[in-house]
């Protein structure tokens, strides 16, 4: 185990890869929660890091090879700058510095470029799998790894388990170099990462920019816009993992000054745009910590859970009303969109924003559902005449926040700061 004083609880500074870690139980603990869930429907995704382990693994003591992993004496700290990987005129000193750099001093930098280390590493996720029946894995800080070695270990679990789903942790607010790291993309260099998912923070960094810009300047709608417009440089972007915020980030709610119109807009776009949308846990109750210099902020307890808490936010009396309400409505659009596959596999088009109001649509054979975002901070009514491709044939509507039934689709009157979902009818 690392040291308390490493501030190494976040579990990526690994001492043992074959081990749960101990303050969660057992490796049979956590078998039995696979099998657990799986009764009950749900799925376990695993999360793991090739990148680094702590210095306290017993590799350290007597490592395998001496050039088992990286000097730090010579590479330092990574320079965090995954467009340095992907940069058709960029330099070795910067590949080898992003690759070969370590995070921190307490997390030694493996080398995968080692035949004999990486076989380990494919060997042991390939035990994992196997021995506690996981259904996924969420792979930290995929860029930071020897790019053809991740592309090997992609491959290798692929060719035993088909169906297995990865998802890369990609860092990056620009679409391009994002991109690089899904799989079959036509790479300058050639390069496939053969890796199906990414997490999608060129989408984050505009959904955030969309909704803390001050209405009537259009640049953080259009940012979400023109982001998406360039969905093409991906090869599945409906693939890519979405979000309002993570462990790594301040909390959506903070970002936002614990706006719950603004709040309650974003999950509605989280839970209507292309991409396989997650829920930090939290969200849906609205917890808005900001990080403020420490990573720990955001990821605090969820409140209840534990004898002697003061509060329960698991039951609907330990809420506050302001929770229920947000609770109540990302409920509702969750279970909508469960039930609506439209939402998950339908084409989806987007309308230029105009005057912060902000219109898509996703659409099937059997099924059309339009999205409207009023960002504007006042009411306003919205023709609709030059969304006719997609309206053509619709007479009325079923507003699914409100369950309000809408008989002329001419004109829309918007409450400020309000997104309306409809489900258009003949």
């Amino acid at each position: 185990n690392m040291p308390a004083w490493y501030h190494s609880y976040h579990g990526y500074a690994a001492t043992n890869l074959y081990k749960i870690d101990p303050r969660f139980g057992t490796n049979q603990d956590y078998v039995n929660l696979v099998k657990e869930a799986h009764e009950k429907g749900l799925k376990i995704i695993m999360d793991e890091v090739m990148n680094h382990i702590g210095s306290y693994h017993w590799w350290m003591k007597d490592l395998p090879t001496p050039d088992w992993v990286h000097n730090y004496n010579k590479y330092g700290q990574s320079n965090f700058d995954l467009s340095a990987i992907s940069d058709p005129y960029g330099s070795h000193y910067d590949q080898n510095k992003m690759e070969k750099g370590w995070f921190v001093k307490a997390m030694p930098d493996l080398n995968q470029s080692n035949p004999l280390e990486a076989t380990y590493l494919i060997q042991n996720t390939l035990w994992w799998i196997e021995y506690s029946g996981i259904d996924g894995i969420r792979m930290d800080t995929f860029p930071f790894n020897n790019k053809y070695f991740m592309a090997r270990w992609v491959q290798a679990i692929k060719k035993q388990f088909p169906e297995f789903n990865i998802v890369g942790e990609v860092w990056s607010p620009d679409v391009g170099t994002a991109s690089y790291w899904q799989e079959n993309t036509h790479n300058k260099d050639g390069y496939n990462s053969h890796l199906p998912s990414i997490t999608d923070y060129a989408l984050w960094f505009a959904t955030t920019d969309a909704f803390t810009a001050k209405p009537g300047s259009q640049n953080g709608v259009m940012h979400l816009y023109n982001t998406l417009s360039q969905d093409f440089l991906y090869t599945n972007p409906f693939n890519n993992v979405i979000f309002l915020d993570d462990h790594d980030t301040d909390r959506f709610g903070g970002i936002i000054k614990k706006d719950k119109d603004y709040f309650k807009m974003a999950t509605a776009f989280l839970l209507t745009t292309r991409g396989i949308p997650t829920i930090y846990y939290g969200d849906e109750i609205m917890m808005s910590s900001l990080k403020n210099g420490a990573d720990g902020n955001v990821r605090k307890d969820f409140p209840g859970g534990w004898p002697g808490d003061p509060h329960d936010a698991f039951t609907e009396a330990g809420r506050t009303p302001l929770q229920n309400e947000i609770f109540d409505y990302t409920r509702k659009l969750a279970h909508f969109r469960d039930s609506h596959p439209v939402l998950e596999s339908g084409h989806l088009m987007q309308f230029v924003p105009q005057n912060d109001v902000y219109v898509y649509f996703r659409y099937n054979e059997k099924e059309t559902i339009m999205v409207v975002l009023n960002l504007n901070d006042k009411d306003i009514t919205l023709n609709t005449s030059h969304f006719a491709e997609r309206m053509n044939g619709f007479d009325k509507a079923l507003e699914v926040t409100t369950g309000k039934t809408i008989n002329n689709l001419n004109t829309l009157d918007l409450p400020a700061k309000t997104a309306w979902i409809l489900q258009l009818e003949k």
